[in-house]
């Protein structure tokens, strides 16, 4: 299992856990606290979904890796900008 695998499942698995102490707060009464529970919760997998898609992201930008691209106002002899008055 790769690093970003290993943090993804990390997140699922805190995730969980704050899930079951939400539940286990509505159970005695805080609902203010479960909300808050569940909002993080809910943030954690949104994490460890983010983290998933990364290495597939990755993979497509690291083709233009050392790719260079000149900037145009650097390019000696290039007009910079037509304007039509």
């Amino acid at each position: 299992m790769s690093d970003w695998e290993d943090h993804a499942a990390s997140m699922r698995d805190r995730a969980t856990r704050l899930f079951a102490t939400a539940l286990k707060a509505r159970d005695d009464g805080n609902d203010a606290y479960a909300e808050e529970l569940t909002r993080l919760a809910s943030e954690a997998i949104d994490e460890a979904a983010d983290i998933e898609k990364a290495p597939t992201q990755a993979t497509g930008a690291s083709s233009h890796v050392g790719q260079h691209v000149p900037n145009p106002q650097r390019v000696k002899g290039r007009r910079r900008d037509r304007r039509v008055e």
